[in-house]
C-alpha cells in the first residue's frame, strides 16, 4: 500500500519571513528609544566572533543535503555527474589557500561571494516561481538576476573589509560603489516585483515575491545603518530553515517507502524522526568541522563541500532526479 506523500506546506515557507519585519523592529527600537545599546552593547561587530553562530548556520544545512546523499541508489545516480564538479571545486578551494598570495585569496573570496548569494536567492526565486505556477520568461529572469547581483553587491559590503580590505575602482571607494549599485538594483527589483505581480494569479505565490524583494531592501537599509547582523541573520534563517524543512521532509517521504539512508538505518533502533536525526547529525559533523577550521585542509574540505552544494542544488530538485519523487508542496 502506498502512501501520500508529506507535502511542505508554502504557508510555513512564507512565515519564515518574519524574521524581516522582527529585525527592523529591534534596529527602530533600537535606534529610537535604547540609543544604540544594542548596537554598541549587545551585537558583535561580526557575528563569527559568536562560536554558535558558526555551528548553528551555514554549514550544518549543507552537510544535511549531504547526508540525504547517504544512500546507495542516490550514490549511484549521481556519481558520475558530481565526480567532476567536486575535482573542479576541490582545486579551486586549494589555489585559493595556497596560490600566490593575497590575491588567491582573494579571488576566492570573490568566487565564494557569488556563488553564495547565487545559490541563497537562486533557491528562493526558484520556490517564488513555483508557487507563481508559472514557467520562466524574460520578465523573470531579469528579476532573478537584478536580485542576485543586488544581493552580491550588499554580500561583499558585508564581508568586503575583512577579506578585501580597502578597494577603489577608477578612484571610487569601493564599498560606496556597492552601495550606489545596490541601491540602483534594489530599486530595479521592487519594479519588476510590480510588474511580475500585476500578470501573476491572487494567491500566496504574490506575497512571497514581495518577501524576497523585502529581503533584499532590508538587508540593504539596516547594513547601512551598521546593525551586520541582522543584515547577515535575515537570509540566513530564511534559507537555512527552508532547506532544512525540504531535506526533513524528503526524508521522511523516503524513509516511509523504505529506501532509508545510512544516518537513519544506524538510528534504526531508536526509531528517532528525521526531525530528530538529521538536524542533530548535521549540527555534530559541523561542529566537528569548524572546531578544526584553523586547519588549512580542514577548511579547504568545508570548501569544497559548500561548492558541491551550491551546484547539485541547482538540479535534485527537479525532472527525473530521484529527490524529486520524495518532495511535495502544498500552496
Amino acid at each position: 500500500m502506498e502512501h501520500p506523500l508529506h507535502s511542505i506546506d508554502c504557508r510555513w515557507l512564507l512565515a519564515l519571513y518574519a524574521v524581516i519585519p522582527l529585525s527592523v523592529l529591534l534596529v527602530a527600537l533600537d535606534l529610537l528609544l535604547w540609543n544604540g545599546w544594542l548596537a554598541n552593547e549587545v551585537l558583535p561587530g561580526d557575528p563569527n566572533d559568536w562560536p554558535l553562530w558558526a555551528v548553528l548556520f551555514g554549514l550544518p544545512h549543507i552537510i544535511a543535503s549531504l547526508l540525504t546523499m547517504a544512500n546507495g541508489e542516490y550514490i549511484s545516480h549521481y556519481r558520475r555527474t558530481l565526480l567532476p564538479p567536486f575535482c573542479v571545486f576541490l582545486l579551486i578551494a586549494i589555489a585559493g589557500h595556497f596560490g600566490p598570495q593575497p590575491v588567491s585569496y582573494n579571488l576566492l573570496f570573490v568566487f565564494l561571494a557569488f556563488y553564495t548569494i547565487y545559490h541563497v536567492l537562486a533557491q528562493q526565486l526558484g520556490l517564488t516561481l513555483m508557487m507563481l505556477g508559472t514557467r520562466p520568461d524574460r520578465l523573470f529572469t531579469c528579476w532573478k538576476w537584478l536580485a542576485i547581483l543586488a544581493g552580491f553587491a550588499i554580500y561583499i559590503n558585508v564581508y568586503g573589509m575583512r577579506f578585501l580590505g580597502h578597494w577603489e575602482l577608477a578612484g571610487v571607494n569601493g564599498y560606496e560603489l556597492m552601495t550606489a549599485i545596490g541601491s540602483g538594483l534594489c530599486a530595479a527589483v521592487v519594479v519588476l516585483s510590480w510588474r511580475l505581480t500585476r500578470r501573476a494569479k491572487p494567491g500566496i505565490g504574490r506575497w512571497y515575491l514581495w518577501a524576497n524583494a523585502a529581503m533584499l531592501v532590508s538587508a540593504l537599509l539596516i547594513n547601512e545603518l551598521g546593525y551586520t547582523l541582522f543584515v547577515i541573520l535575515i537570509p540566513r534563517v530564511i534559507h537555512d530553515l527552508t532547506a532544512y524543512s525540504v531535506y526533513i521532509t524528503h526524508d521522511r517521504n523516503r524513509n516511509r517507502s523504505g529506501s532509508s539512508s545510512l544516518s537513519y538505518r544506524l538510528t534504526h533502533t531508536s526509531s528517532w524522526s528525521p526531525f530528530i536525526v538529521l538536524p542533530l547529525s548535521s549540527l555534530l559533523i559541523a561542529y566537528a568541522l569548524t572546531s578544526h577550521q584553523n586547519h588549512p585542509w580542514v577548511n579547504i574540505v568545508i570548501l569544497t563541500l559548500s561548492f558541491l552544494h551550491y551546484y547539485y542544488e541547482g538540479f535534485i530538485w527537479r525532472g527525473q532526479n530521484p529527490h524529486r519523487q520524495y518532495i511535495a508542496f502544498k500552496r
